[in-house]
């Protein structure tokens, strides 16, 4: 493992993601597109156990969405021991507060690039949820996941196609480059409904200036945060190499 370079890395991958992610922010981070029903808030559209996964994936991405599903829905469910316990060696390996926390100016990316945890524990990795909570809300619910790429050269950053920096920026993000490049297998993206807490709704509704109530009753009001994943394959078996939590965009 190349420590400097990995550092290096990080630092500009992750600060490119986070100016492209402060230009795309909507107005109110907590507006949603979907409906949820005359009470709003509390209930979900997925009407089966794997209504959340993506319809029209095809056969062959089935099997991603399948090995990244017990580790989103332990998120999902604020199971965080359980989402640890599904984590590749490599994700374990280090993480940094960019991943939970993403920046908003260059001096936070430095600062949450110099916070970075090595060999991280199941207590380590509850912690640094809180950051997520903290700013998007406690997760309730999956809302959806689907497959983003399954391209070698995408989730390599070797792509020379016209797009190719962009797609390998949205489906990696700053995943390290001493991951290895011959066992990355599939990136997904996928969003999970969050519960704000009292003084959080209380603030979201003075800044919409309506009360309470009338948000929650509100069909527009979804509040969830997005979750980046990316397949390595370990010992013969698909696992979580990477992760990042991101807020809402408007490309969502």
């Amino acid at each position: 493992m190349n420590d400097q370079g990995s550092k290096t890395n990080i630092a500009s991958s992750g600060w490119v993601l986070a100016l492209v992610a402060a230009g795309i922010l909507l107005p109110v981070w907590l507006t949603g597109c979907g409906k949820t029903g005359s009470d709003g808030y509390r209930k979900t559209v997925e009407a089966t156990e794997d209504g959340f996964l993506d319809p029209t994936a095809k056969p062959d991405e089935r099997k991603y969405l399948l090995a990244a599903k017990p580790f989103f829905v332990a998120v999902a469910n604020r199971k965080y021991a359980d989402a640890y316990a599904l984590l590749s060696r490599y994700a374990i390996a280090r993480m940094s507060l960019e991943q939970f926390k993403p920046s908003e100016t260059e001096s936070d990316a430095q600062q949450n690039q110099a916070y970075v945890f090595d060999n991280v524990t199941a207590d380590q990795f509850a912690y640094l949820m809180q950051y997520v909570e903290a700013a998007r809300g406690a997760p309730r619910a999956p809302k959806m996941l689907h497959v983003f790429s399954t391209d070698p050269d995408v989730l390599n950053r070797r792509s020379k196609e016209q797009f190719g920096t962009m797609d390998s920026m949205f489906a990696i993000g700053a995943m390290p480059e001493w991951i290895p490049a011959d066992i990355r297998r599939a990136s997904l993206r996928g969003q999970i409904h969050t519960e704000l807490s009292p003084q959080e709704l209380q603030n979201v509704a003075e800044r919409e200036r309506i009360s309470v109530e009338e948000l929650k009753k509100s069909t527009d009001f979804d509040p969830y945060f997005n979750l980046k994943l990316v397949l390595v394959e370990e010992g013969g078996e698909l696992k979580i190499g990477y992760f990042e939590f991101l807020p809402p965009s408007i490309w969502d």
